[in-house]
């Protein structure tokens, strides 16, 4: 049986990726939602760091306006 290792590599590159997507959703929030609604995506996304950020990534994304 081996044991499942984690190195400190994959975790930074983990923490990494996560930082980014937060980043990234964040500033698609601050620039596409008014007061309300990105204080609330922005606490989603804070206190849930992964599943908020795709979540608002997808809802970002999925509900372009064609113009």
């Amino acid at each position: 049986m081996i044991p499942l290792f984690v190195s400190s590599i994959q975790i930074i590159l983990f923490l990494i990726v996560l930082l980014g997507l937060v980043i990234t959703s964040l500033v698609f929030a601050s620039k596409n939602e008014n007061n309300i609604r990105f204080l609330i995506w922005g606490a989603i996304i804070l206190f849930v760091p992964f599943v908020g950020a795709v979540a608002y990534l997808i809802k970002h994304y999925t509900s372009k306006k064609i113009a």
